[in-house]
């Protein structure tokens, strides 16, 4: 089946770039990425709890710190330094 869709130039030429870049078609980046999409458990409900809200909050961030670099995080290094500040 053909569908036409109307994308932003700038988008449309990013998008052709890096695909053109990794060997792929636009076509079969834009099939990868509508599969992925199906697959794809929805992070937050419609009308989420506050339980389902943390919870997608929470899954976002763990996803995040699987691609964060190794060593110590943001906020390990801030209480760092705030403990070498001289009390008032």
């Amino acid at each position: 089946m053909k569908a036409t869709i109307d994308v932003p130039e700038d988008l449309y030429r990013r998008v052709k770039a890096k695909s053109a870049m990794e060997g792929h078609t636009i076509r079969e980046v834009t099939m990868a990425l509508y599969l992925r999409w199906l697959e794809e458990e929805p992070i937050i409900a419609a009308n989420p709890t506050a339980e389902q809200w943390l919870e997608g909050w929470l899954k976002l961030a763990d996803e995040a710190l699987e691609d964060a670099p190794p060593g110590p995080t943001a906020r390990a290094l801030l209480e760092e330094e705030r403990n070498r500040l001289e009390p008032r």
